[in-house]
């Protein structure tokens, strides 16, 4: 792994990230310490392990969603050069008000905190979830329409982060501010995290209890119009470096390609599809939700069969960015150590 090959702004920063122990949290620490950054900070719930990456950053801890977190945060950003704001509650699902308060209004004191701290350049971690309905076969850039898919509470969120966002922005012309717009962003160590936060217990037990050869003989029920991208952590971590070593502001799409229709999804994961109505998944998840049987809101469906792909090129000319990792073999060795039960060290990625 090595750092990104940019004019060398890092050198003597002081770096905050938000959500530093999360998926891309812990991708990004372990970058940063590859770098000639002067000083790292981390902002967490919880205390990650004395291990690397973790280890060598100057801990706060404190919750987004209280508002009490607003003096924690004033000492975590004084004197930082830049903000890396990656902090997200994708649970629970079922209690919109309170995703809010962590995602939104938490969004709303940090970068309240990084003004009244004179931080230079912000960069706030927004998602493919921002963007509006468009044909799941197109790309679409940057200039896409942020007015997210009504019916997904994640969705929501981010589109409501990005307009928190452009007022900071608009407030203070004389901070960089970078958002960044990733298509679902996986790792192996992050397995067993992101399969708590979407499977729940119930399927995360089915899923491990399945041999990997009986798994990949289950046909898999996909509907026509999928088309996903994945992009590795450690993908987005590099993409984010980039974006500090440059001070590049503006919005930058990030995905690995190839995308993946269902047959492509299905070969990914060396298995069969076979076709099944957009209505008919939709009302099984929502079932599954209203019965307690998984955490994920039929949102996310209509947010992951809704929006374009994305088209990166933005990132790769002015980043000189390429993702490592393809998409297709990043999903198969993503399953693959969600069915081992894996992990990564820090308290989100534990098994």
């Amino acid at each position: 792994m090595t750092s990104p090959a940019a004019p060398g702004h890092l050198d003597g920063q002081t770096v905050a990230v938000t959500g530093a122990t999360g998926n891309l949290g812990t991708a990004l620490l372990r970058q940063l310490f590859l770098t000639g950054v002067h000083q790292v900070r981390g902002l967490s719930r919880r205390e990650p392990p004395d291990s690397a990456p973790y280890s060598s950053v100057f801990w706060t801890h404190a919750d987004l969603g209280d508002p009490a977190s607003a003096g924690p945060l004033r000492g975590f950003l004084d004197r930082a050069t830049t903000l890396v704001h990656l902090a997200w509650a994708l649970q629970p699902g079922r209690e919109p008000d309170r995703l809010a308060q962590v995602n939104v209004d938490g969004t709303r004191r940090v970068l309240s905190a990084a003004a009244d701290a004179g931080v230079d350049h912000v960069v706030v971690m927004s998602s493919l979830g921002s963007y509006a309905p468009g044909n799941p076969a197109d790309r679409v850039d940057e200039t896409w329409p942020t007015s997210g898919v009504p019916s997904s509470q994640y969705s929501r969120d981010k589109v409501a982060v990005e307009q928190v966002t452009r007022e900071f922005a608009a407030s203070h012309p004389e901070v960089a501010v970078s958002v960044v717009r990733p298509t679902l962003v996986l790792q192996p160590d992050a397995a067993s995290e992101i399969g708590r936060y979407f499977l729940g217990p119930l399927l995360l037990r089915g899923a491990r209890a399945l041999p990997g050869a009986v798994a990949s003989k289950l046909p898999l029920p996909l509907p026509d119009n999928l088309h996903l991208g994945f992009v590795h952590a450690d993908d987005v971590a590099d993409a984010l470096l980039r974006i500090v070593d440059r001070r590049a502001d503006g919005a930058f799409n990030l995905s690995a390609e190839p995308v993946l229709d269902p047959d492509g999804f299905a070969a990914a994961l060396g298995t069969t599809r076979v076709p099944v109505p957009r209505a008919v998944l939709r009302a099984g998840l929502s079932a599954a939700f209203h019965a307690r049987l998984v955490p994920t809101e039929p949102g996310w469906l209509d947010l992951g069969l809704g929006v374009p792909a994305l088209d990166t090129t933005r990132a790769r000319e002015v980043l000189e960015w390429s993702p490592r990792h393809p998409g297709d073999r990043l999903l198969a060795d993503f399953v693959a150590a969600l069915g081992r039960g894996e992990g990564g060290q820090g308290p989100l990625l534990a098994p």
